[in-house]
This record gives C-alpha cells, structure tokens and sequence, in this order.
C-alpha cells in the first residue's frame, strides 16, 4: 500500500520526465472530454472549456482568461477527468491540492453554468482531490475523492453555496474512478484493492464483504448480464458477480489496467500501462488476441462500426477491424492509423461527425480532431488561427 499512496504523483512525474517545451505550463491531470450536441465540455489542466464542435470555437471557459489569484480569491484548478452535464450545470473536479492566491487548496467541485460558463456553486468539503470526475442519475452527483470517500450531492439543495450531502461512504483508500451506476446500487473501486457496491439511496454498502483484488482498483466497471468487468494495478482482469461479489473468473493482463474496458458482443476490449491491448473472452477471460502498441494506454478504447480505435501515450491512434480476429492471436499494430498527433494520448476520445476527437495531454492544442475517412487531421480546439499559448 505504501508503494501506491503517491500513486497520482508517481504517476503524472513519470509522464512529465519528457515535459512541454516552451513556456507551457506542466500539465498536473489528465483532461476529460464529453461531447453533447453541438458543444464539447472539455477539462484540461487549468481551465474547463466549452467549445463548437463544428468550428471549434470557444464559447467559455472557465476560469476566465485574464482572472488573477488573490489571498480572498484563489483561481481553482486544475481539472481532472471528464466533465458531467447535470441540468444546466457542468461538474468539473479539481485535481490536485495546490498554492494558490497565498492558500493551499484542496480537492473542489465545481458547478458551471452550462450557458455562461460562470460558477453557480462549489463543494469544499471533500479533502482530497477528484481525479475521474463524477457519476450522475440526472438530478443527484456521485463524487469519489482521493479522501477516500463517495459522496452523493444534491445540487438542488444549496447550503452556503454548495449541495447538500445527502451521505457519504467511506473506503480504505483513495478513490481515482468515478462509480458505475446500475439499478440503484454504485459499484465503486478504490485503491485499498476493493469493489463496493453501495445502495444509491441509502449509502450501505450492498455486499457483506466488498471483493477484494490483489492491488489498486481505478478503472470504472462494467456491467452486463448481472456480471461486473474490471482491471486492477495487479495486473489481472476480473469479472465479478455483482449480486454477492463473488469470483465469476480473472485473467493475467501483463501490466496494470488503469482503463475503462469496451464489451462489444461477446468480447471486452481493455488496454494496459506497458502498451499491450486485449481481446477477451465474456464468458471466461480467455484471450482471444492481442496487441503490441508499445506504450501507456489509459483511454477507454471506442468503437465505430467494425473499426476499434485506440490511443496511446505515444501519440498515435490505432485501428483494429474487429470483424477480422487475426488467426494467430496477433493483432498488428506496425501501421498506426495516423500520423502522430504530436502530444500524449492518455484520455478517452469521442466520435463526432465522422472524426475521432482525441484530448491531447499536454500543449497549446487541447482536442485534435482526425477523419475516419481520410485518416487526416480535420479539426482542432483551439482553432488554428486562435491556437496561441493557453495553460
């Protein structure tokens, strides 16, 4: 345990050994990407942005450009994870405790205003930062923190200017993945090595004895059947019942899987941090292919018709046909499906408009856009023409 409670440091230093040239400022969190309509919600490093997904024009961001700290006003960031729209208000979390305006702040939540992008609330009592963002039911917020507590929050219920916490459940260890919410019960994992599920309502735990891994969980599960899919810092993939917590069965996975899976059919797809991607078997774990990518997957992968795509820390999107399983269990992975973006790839994209909209880790670029069609670059957040240096 010891070795992992800096885990978010070690983590990000590790990143940042080959850091942004220039006069960036480091990235400290993995940004978050959500696509409604015709507005992305974008959090990267020390804003929360909503841009055009057309043109790619900002329409906010959040802090505002030009804000300065202040001892009574401190700027928040920065943000982690992918934002969450509940009514008129995106949740951002922020990700890290930092000096600010002549104060360390801890871990907030923060309600923007989905048209003005200004603050309508903020949750200060969770002392810990928010890595994965927030699960929500429409009207009430999930929030796990690393003070290694879910809360849920009411935002229709403002005291002193933050949702009332309706409860919160309280693990062994810091939460970096936000829970799965199914049938009223949250299915939370937590690096004291446990999955909980928790009534959504009460806030009890649901199973006698929470499963245990042989190390950190931090990936989002999921759920099919009345079975539960994961991976764990232990190197090992599980399904899990989700009526008791029991063993359904677990599989070696060569490395630590800190990545929401995809199950298409009869198969899970999930990446780990050496590089090496899956395909396995629903039923029983058993690897039916794999894939030398060759460096840090942490993104979820995505799917669009036959054609899975997956990003990389080395800057690369790769396409596999996933109606075509190779016959010797080898996926190539030799030809990336495009040029390299030119920064790191470690948070889940999205599919609009025929493009494959990927957050970049670092840099003045935050969304870099590529067609499905002609495997080009075709968009870009900032715009070309406004991409000037922006932490």
């Amino acid at each position: 345990m010891k070795r992992l409670s800096n885990l978010w440091g070690i983590a990000l230093a590790a990143i940042l050994l080959s850091a942004c040239a220039g006069g960036e400022v480091p990235p400290t969190a993995f940004p978050g990407l959500i696509v409604d309509g015709p507005s992305g919600y974008l959090s990267s490093n020390l804003h929360a942005y909503k841009f055009d997904v057309a043109s790619g024009a900002e329409a906010w961001r959040f802090p505002r450009q030009g804000e300065t700290a202040s001892a009574e006003t401190p700027l928040p960031g920065p943000f982690a994870g992918s934002p969450e729209r509940v009514g008129d208000v995106i949740v951002v979390g922020q990700s890290t405790a930092h000096a600010s305006g002549g104060q360390i702040i801890n871990g907030l939540l923060f309600g923007i205003g989905e048209a003005d992008g200004l603050e309508k609330w903020r949750f200060t009592k969770a002392g810990r930062e928010f890595v994965d963002g927030v699960t929500t039911d429409g009207k009430l917020i999930y929030a796990p923190s690393g003070d290694h507590k879910l809360y849920a929050l009411d935002p229709g219920q403002l005291e002193g200017g933050q949702p009332k916490i309706l409860w919160s459940f309280e693990t062994g260890n810091k939460l970096w993945g936000k829970p799965l919410l199914a049938d009223g019960v949250l299915y939370q994992p937590s690096l004291d090595h446990r999955m909980y599920a928790i009534d959504a309502q009460s806030g009890k735990a649901t199973w006698a004895q929470p499963f245990q891994a042989g190390a950190s969980i931090a990936a989002t599960p999921l759920l099919t059947n009345g079975v539960l899919y994961f991976g764990s810092f232990d190197s090992k993939f599980y399904a899990v019942n989700a009526n008791d917590g029991s063993k359904k069965w677990e599989t070696p996975v060569e490395g630590w899987i800190w990545s929401e899976a995809l199950i298409v059919g009869d198969t899970i797809y999930v990446g780990n941090v050496n590089g090496k991607f899956f395909a396995l078997a629903l039923e029983n774990g058993a690897v039916k292919w794999t894939s030398e990518i060759g460096d840090t997957i942490r993104a979820k992968p995505v799917l669009q018709g036959n054609k899975l795509y997956v990003v990389s820390m080395n800057t690369h999107v790769y396409e596999f046909d996933i109606s075509a399983p190779p016959a010797d269990g080898k996926m190539d992975a030799s030809k990336p499906f495009n040029d390299k973006l030119g920064r790191r790839i470690l948070s889940t994209p999205a599919i609009v408009n025929g493009q494959l909209y990927v957050p970049l880790f670092d840099g003045d670029i935050k969304v870099a856009g590529v067609s499905l069609e002609t495997k080009e670059k075709a968009f870009q957040f900032p715009p070309a023409a406004a991409a000037t240096p922006v932490p």
